[in-house]
């Protein structure tokens, strides 16, 4: 009958059929390995053990998968694993074609990919293709339906596009939320808690929180020991701000930074203050430190100094023996006015060297 199917051509109908279906599940099976071995490197990736993700991720690459998030993580444990970065350059590049395409893809937008290009773009200096990515991800994400259901992840990305498009007050709240997520969640990767932690610490610096500053490096460099966001100079200042001198002395000691001569006047410093504390936080006449203008901050750190210099002339001892009493009532006040005035300016050789108190503070 016309129409009708013949016996021959309804196996070859249901065979095409099939061989339909099947194309795209022999694709997924080949894919599959290699989507596998991405997520495992993605654990060690997302808590910075970059030298065991890197052979994962080649090997996913290897065994055919093609993902922008994929290049984008080898590229950058590349640059950490060979300190150069031509490496991250040339995966990143082929990162952006390919991230570019699974964006533009209907639901291939993630967070994830748009904050990836926004780095890429922003590392090539390609300010307004940066600008677009950052500024889609903040509308859809931070600004879409439901910011309530972001990570703590997902708030640090968001703070640091905010930083990109230069919203300083935005990226400072993004951070905040994303370290609030963290610790109520008290899950998600480690190193974007440790990076979250060491944004909001330097932040509670610039308003001299620095009990809570020096807890907040203190929590990064727990969860993530590398951090080099969490500079020894200014982990040291808040340390020494928060009076946890030995403390102080030893992230002082470890900074090789262009701030390692500042460093090296502060922890001497620390470890002088170790040796009289505690130190008041007002001066002898009640007067709090902090109230003190700098010019009379800076004329009762001269006086400090006349007074331990005579103090220091009057009693005889030897280094190691216990400081006399009347040497370590006047090193007290030292001390504090020098803390002070350092942990205000964040400098203090030049002008212990102008002053004529070097000799004071050094060991």
């Amino acid at each position: 009958m016309p129409g009708a199917y013949s016996r021959r051509s309804v196996p070859r109908f249901f065979a095409s059929v099939l061989a339909a279906m099947l194309l795209p599940c022999v694709a997924c099976s080949r894919e599959e390995p290699g989507r596998r071995t991405q997520r495992e490197a993605a654990l060690l990736y997302n808590q910075g053990k970059y030298a065991e993700a890197l052979p994962l991720l080649r090997r996913a690459q290897e065994a055919g998968l093609k993902d922008g998030t994929l290049l984008y993580q080898l590229g950058y444990c590349r640059e950490v694993l060979e300190g150069k970065p031509d490496g991250r350059r040339e995966m990143w590049s082929e990162a952006g074609a390919l991230l570019a395409q699974e964006v533009a893809q209907r639901g291939g937008s993630s967070l994830e990919r748009l904050y990836e290009l926004s780095v890429i773009h922003s590392d090539r200096k390609e300010w307004d293709t940066m600008k677009q990515y950052a500024r889609q991800a903040i509308e859809q994400f931070e600004k879409g339906p439901d910011p309530n259901a972001l990570s703590g992840e997902d708030w640090f990305r968001l703070g640091r596009l905010h930083d990109l498009v230069v919203e300083p007050s935005e990226a400072e709240a993004a951070y905040r939320r994303s370290v609030s997520v963290f610790t109520k969640k008290d899950e998600g990767s480690a190193i974007y808690r440790s990076l979250a932690l060491a944004k909001v610490g330097e932040f509670d610096i610039h308003m001299m929180r620095y009990r809570l500053a020096a807890e907040e490096f203190d929590q990064a460099l727990k969860l993530f020991p590398a951090n080099n966001q969490v500079r020894p100079f200014t982990h040291g200042l808040a340390l020494l701000a928060a009076h946890r001198f030995e403390e102080a002395a030893a992230r002082f000691a470890a900074d090789t930074s262009d701030t390692n001569s500042e460093s090296q006047y502060a922890a001497d410093l620390a470890r002088k203050s170790r040796d009289v504390a505690p130190l008041e936080e007002k001066d002898t006449d009640g007067a709090p430190l902090r109230s003190l203008s700098e010019n009379a901050l800076q004329e009762r750190v001269r006086e400090a100094a006349r007074t331990l210099r005579a103090a220091r002339e009057k009693n005889s001892y030897r280094s190691g023996d216990p400081l006399p009493p009347e040497v370590a009532q006047h090193q007290k006040r030292f001390c504090a006015l020098v803390g002070e005035y350092f942990v205000r300016t964040q400098a203090i050789q030049e002008f212990c060297l102008h002053e004529g108190i070097a000799d004071l503070v050094r060991r």
